[in-house]
């Protein structure tokens, strides 16, 4: 069974993760980027989106624990 400080920790990297995807789409947002910024952003972005992904299956995994 999942312990409560392990949900604790999956949820608050969850939490970090959503906010750093918030902050690349916000990023991408400004009018005047340059190419290299633009693709760095993207680069950041695509990562987190992979975090996001890993992390989901893993809260999936223990969620199902605890129900």
């Amino acid at each position: 069974m999942a312990s409560h400080k392990m949900m604790t920790v999956l949820f608050d990297e969850l939490e970090q993760e959503c906010l750093n995807t918030v902050k690349y789409i916000e990023a991408l947002k400004v009018i005047r980027l340059s190419k290299n910024q633009k693709e760095d952003i993207l680069g950041e972005l695509s990562a987190a989106i992979t975090h996001l992904r890993i992390q989901t299956e893993q809260f999936d995994k223990h969620f199902e624990e605890l129900t």
